[in-house]
């Protein structure tokens, strides 16, 4: 009897954007600072960042608001609970870009020359359909708080923001709000421009590109 030859697994192509790309040698030389970390931790360079740079003012802030909230040393949450926080805010807004990004950050090793925490698919899995247990009611009051903010910001009661009061300090209060206000900008003009999820998240995630 023959060998079944096994089928090729399906490679997903990345779409086009409806306006071009800005080549990364035509970058503003301002941008550089910022873009050269941006490549080191993502390991290649996004799609959103290509779009951005036809207003490198605009860029550069944008950047460097996402370094001042999600990784900045004064940060006083920690940076694995705000990288699932975002991975929530993203997945409640619907944004198929931003959750690509986000779960595969997420799932990436940790002893690799990228930013990466080694999260299993099944964490990763729980994190999005709200199954996770959280580590604490610290974190409870957070995930709560994410995923109400970001579904309808008038929404969150005054049962969610009395357990931030009780576990969290106002700094952390303000930079959780800050977390879920900066998903939901990047979420929107990622989702109203249709950028399209790079080939290599598409392999790793199997996220539908818009």
């Amino acid at each position: 009897m023959d060998a079944i030859t096994p089928p090729k697994p399906k490679v997903l192509v990345e779409g086009e954007p409806f306006i071009p790309y800005v080549k990364e040698q035509d970058f503003d030389p301002r941008l550089s600072p910022v873009v050269e970390p941006y490549k080191k931790r993502m390991g290649f360079l996004p799609n959103a960042l290509k779009l951005y740079a036809h207003r490198p003012e605009i860029a550069e802030t944008l950047w460097r608001l996402n370094s001042n909230v999600m990784r900045d040393p004064t940060s006083t949450l920690d940076q694995l609970l705000k990288r699932k926080l975002a991975a929530v805010a993203c997945a409640t807004n619907g944004c198929a870009y931003c959750t690509a990004h986000s779960c595969s950050m997420l799932k990436k090793a940790k002893d690799n020359d990228f930013e990466g925490w080694g999260l299993s698919e099944r964490e990763l899995q729980d994190i999005i359909t709200g199954a996770y247990e959280p580590k604490s009611d610290m974190e409870s009051a957070c995930f709560d708080y994410v995923r109400s903010a970001s579904q309808d910001p008038t929404s969150v009661s005054d049962e969610i923001l009395q357990r931030l009061k009780q576990h969290l300090t106002p700094a952390q209060i303000v930079e959780l709000a800050c977390v879920v206000g900066f998903w939901k900008f990047y979420n929107t003009v990622h989702d109203s421009l249709h950028i399209p999820v790079e080939s290599q998240l598409l392999n790793e995630t199997g996220y539908v590109s818009l």
